[in-house]
């Protein structure tokens, strides 16, 4: 098994005699505090590696989800793949800026906002997966311009003393009176839930599963297809073709199953 967060696990199998007990177990950090491990199905992947992987993660107290094929990012890195980029186009078209992105997801009630949690986790580390999303996915995953002057800058964030913010006298102190009114969280949402529901498209995972591994893997309160519930389908589509074009970025095109209202829960 391996933990990586972004290689191909069928990759990884190619260089064992047996890649049919080659197999991704994901886990989170911190390790201690989430829950989630995505398990994650290569292409040589056998059925009873995935069954004992997957009950080894309930035997450790864990919540294991499916991911039926080897896709860059897996769920989690995945669908927040696209709100990164957003959030990156958002400060580069100096729409608003780290601080007062942050202030409004802190006001929102998240313990940290998009930015100060790239500074914790330092800059270097979310510059290379970009890059590699960048080609396994689609250019408009790559780093951002600030995020690429800070990194070049040798500013990684909380490990340099320096990134988006000051570390040097501990954590920043985000002045939440600078919360924007610029930025829409609902689009934020919109990006997610459209990159969930490319994952259902291709038998990644099931809507059930997306959800799970959000709740339990980034700390939010509902997963992006419970999310979806609230947004009627022609707005849903007015935002992300509003982002497609306003930031020229091809991954925001909603998907057919929200064109056709396919991720909205029939009732009866």
């Amino acid at each position: 098994a391996t933990n990586t967060s972004t290689m191909s696990i069928t990759e990884i199998s190619t260089a064992t005699k047996r890649p049919e007990k080659v197999i991704g177990l994901h886990f989170f950090n911190p390790v201690v505090l989430m829950k989630l491990v995505e398990v994650i199905k290569g292409d040589h992947t056998s059925q009873e590696t995935m069954d004992l992987a997957y009950q080894f993660c309930l035997r450790i107290g864990k919540v294991p989800v499916r991911v039926e094929k080897d896709v860059p990012g897996f769920i989690v890195n995945r669908i927040q793949a696209p709100s990164g980029a957003l959030f990156g186009a958002i400060v580069d078209h100096g729409i608003a800026e780290p601080e007062e992105i942050d202030a409004l997801f802190r006001k929102l009630g998240k313990p940290m906002g998009p930015f100060e949690l790239l500074d914790f986790t330092g800059l270097d580390v979310s510059y290379n997966a970009r890059n590699y999303f960048a080609q396994a996915i689609s250019p408009d995953l790559a780093p951002f311009a600030l995020m690429k002057a800070k990194v070049e800058a040798g500013e990684y964030g909380k490990k340099t003393g320096k990134g988006f913010y000051d570390w040097s006298k501990g954590r920043p102190q985000i002045d939440l009176s600078r919360a924007t009114n610029k930025v829409d969280p609902k689009d934020i949402l919109a990006v997610q839930i459209n990159e969930a529901t490319k994952l259902i498209e291709w038998g990644v995972a099931t809507a059930e599963d997306i959800d799970k591994a959000i709740v339990n893997g980034t700390g939010n309160d509902k997963g992006p297809m419970e999310e979806a519930q609230q947004f009627e389908p022609a707005d849903l589509v007015a935002r992300l073709e509003r982002l497609s074009r306003v930031f020229k970025k091809k991954i925001f095109e909603p998907t057919r199953m929200i064109r056709e209202g396919r991720y909205l829960r029939k009732h009866g």
